[in-house]
């Protein structure tokens, strides 16, 4: 029997923290998440035919240095279903059991998902731990990992955890269908369940008896391994390699890091300047101790500091944690931080999600707002992400601006929009602009996909009358539309 309740709460938990979150998963799970359950046992009955898992939407989340990661943008029975297969088959998620070969996060404890910076502050304060003790270490990653797994060595891993056979074959059958049964390219990104399942994919090489090194350590694919002995560490990371590429995995050769450290200049760069904005003040004990007591005043970036900072992102070998050093930086030491959003989007895209969260102190509302509508009519390229995450950060913190419905019409007629772009506008539950007509079109034209699914989803505010005579039509044309189109009619 399915816990709903515990489900969803894992949903919401991970909600904000996935790459592309749309309200329209989000309002099915919150409020009808047992029809979901109900919907995905239909889909596990042979009998009944008229029900699968969809093919799914391809998206592409930016990276660093403007390289895109592919993955899919899963409607929300196939999202609600990796929650739920994850929640349910939670034990087999399982930490190391042994001391010297150590996988950290992606797992359950105590009954609750364990946080993901937590475990990577846990693995990054072991590393440093281990560097101390050890002459040597080798540090090492897997290219494209979530895009090279292969469907049946994955389908074959989770049945050798031996969960129900009901639940294997739905397993396969999920893993099959949304990518319309293409072998690879198949496991979405950036879902809590579905880092679990990569996670711990990989726990066949901690097992092996073929590594000899004293200690092993891995976050998801990322690989340390450390020895007092070269040689002992050259022939496991070779024995590592050999067992990775009997399932077509490889490694990244350009972040592979041999017996020591890389110099990390731009975080040094950022912490020269940090210390420089610091300003030590005196301050008087008053209670009669007998040593002087300090505390820490900062003052805020100069605009040039500031462009320094900014420039310093160009640099080739800036790090996806350097660039997040830097915001943080600016974020925390300027004024104008509004200011800088635009270009930071356009010059960032891989930074977008991250500005969206840095969003919720700013009060220059309108300002940003006629801000960005210069950056999204200026007729430059734009990415998926980029209007995405700009549709996130209007609808969150600029909807009290007088020109937040310019900015919505020209994300949403954008000459680079998506599918996926266009929907987030479109779930948007605004009465004004326009913006139920452009609902309309969707939802009486008899198509069945994002942009109908997040027109339903965005009528949730609406009088039940106009709900139930524009989503009646729409509800008649796939199983899919019914659960969304009596989902929002019930509200």
């Amino acid at each position: 029997m399915t816990n709903h309740t515990k489900v969803k709460e894992f949903y919401l938990w991970d909600y904000n923290g996935t790459l592309f979150p749309m309200d329209t998963c989000k309002c099915l799970v919150e409020n009808n998440s047992s029809s979901l359950s109900v919907y995905i046992s239909k889909i596990a009955n042979p009998k009944e035919t008229d029900y699968s898992f969809l093919s799914q939407e391809t998206v592409y989340a930016s990276k660093a240095g403007h390289h895109l990661r592919r993955t899919m943008k899963l409607d929300p029975v196939a999202e609600y279903y990796l929650y739920q297969m994850a929640y349910k088959n939670r034990r087999i998620f399982r930490k190391s059991s042994n001391p010297s070969r150590e996988n950290f996060g992606y797992r359950f404890f105590e009954g609750l998902p364990v946080a993901i910076h937590e475990s990577y502050k846990e693995f990054s304060s072991k590393a440093e731990d281990l560097k101390s003790k050890y002459k040597y270490f080798i540090k090492f990653d897997i290219s494209a990992f979530f895009n090279s797994i292969y469907h049946h060595d994955l389908t074959n891993w989770f049945s050798s955890q031996k969960p129900t056979q009901a639940d294997i074959n739905l397993f396969g059958q999920y893993m099959r269908e949304i990518n319309t049964g293409f072998s690879i390219d198949f496991l979405p990104h950036g879902l809590y369940p579905s880092k679990m399942l990569g996670s711990h994919f990989l726990s066949f090489m901690d097992h092996s008896e073929l590594i000899r090194c004293e200690h092993m350590i891995r976050f998801m694919d990322d690989y340390m391994l450390f020895s007092n002995s070269k040689d002992v560490l050259i022939k496991d990371f070779q024995t590592i390699q050999k067992g990775l590429g009997q399932k077509s995995l490889n490694l990244n050769t350009d972040k592979t890091v041999l017996f020591s450290d890389v110099e990390k200049s731009i975080e040094q760069e950022v912490d020269d300047i940090k210390s420089q904005i610091l300003e030590k003040i005196y301050v008087g004990s008053g209670s009669g101790m007998d040593y002087e007591e300090y505390e820490e005043a900062v003052r805020n970036l100069t605009d040039l500091e500031v462009e320094y900072l900014i420039n310093m992102l160009s640099e080739d070998e800036a790090t996806d944690h350097e660039a997040s050093l830097i915001l943080d930086c600016i974020h925390e030491h300027s004024d104008t931080f509004y200011e800088y959003i635009p270009d930071f989007i356009y010059r960032f895209p891989h930074l977008s999600k991250k500005i969206y969260h840095k969003c919720e102190d700013i009060l220059e509302i309108p300002e940003l707002t006629e801000r960005l509508i210069e950056l999204v009519d200026s007729g430059r390229y734009m990415n998926e992400y980029q209007l995405f995450w700009i549709a996130k950060i209007s609808e969150k913190h600029l909807m009290s601006a007088k020109s937040v419905g310019t900015l919505l019409a020209k994300l949403y007629e954008h000459r680079d929009a998506t599918n996926i772009s266009k929907a987030k506008i479109l779930e948007i539950p605004e009465s004004g602009f326009g913006m139920p007509d452009w609902r309309e079109v969707h939802l009486k034209n008899g198509s069945s996909g994002w942009l109908a699914w997040a027109s339903a989803v965005g009528m949730r505010s609406d009088a039940k009358q106009r709900k139930n005579y524009l989503l009646g039509y729409f509800s008649k044309v796939s199983p899919m539309n019914k659960l969304i189109g009596d989902s929002i009619i019930a509200l």
